[in-house]
């Protein structure tokens, strides 16, 4: 029995060590392909209310190029609203998460910030989604999906 469970911990061990998808780095491949983010839910932390869809206040995606750029769309109430500017894959010292780093060029307006500046981050969840940090000074919880890779 001791045996059984000492190969079990070693095996559980080489699993959480390895990592296959790397939040995405790998698979998402910025270095390779155009991509598309579209918003798909909004969550609300004073009212922790989620809605998703057409439901949401407004409807939103980004596009990443292979060379550094992005472009950011915002419709609100049949108005849209586009940013542009430039970002880069951050990691940050004891922080096994990956994230965009963006700085915006023009359109600040939609830079989801705590801060009011140009800048933007965004946090790889999975290799197919990210999600803004925008709720950790009260702005919604924006979360998106690849949808064009």
């Amino acid at each position: 029995m001791g045996k059984f469970a000492a190969f079990t911990l070693v095996l559980l061990l080489l699993i959480s060590c390895s990592s296959e998808d790397d939040f995405g780095l790998e698979s998402t491949q910025f270095v390779f392909s155009e991509q598309k983010w579209e918003l798909v839910k909004m969550t609300e932390s004073w009212a922790n209310t989620e809605t998703t869809g057409s439901d949401m206040a407004w409807q939103e995606y980004y596009i990443f190029t292979p060379e550094g750029t992005f472009l950011k769309s915002r419709t609100v109430d049949e108005v849209n609203t586009i940013a542009e500017g430039t970002f880069e894959v951050m990691e940050f010292e004891d922080d096994d998460a990956h994230y965009l780093e963006l700085t915006f060029t023009t359109g600040n307006v939609l830079a989801a910030n705590c801060t009011g500046d140009d800048k933007e981050l965004l946090m790889y969840r999975t290799s197919s989604m990210i999600s803004s940090l925008w709720m950790a000074c009260d702005g919604p919880g924006l979360d998106y999906v690849l949808s064009k890779n």
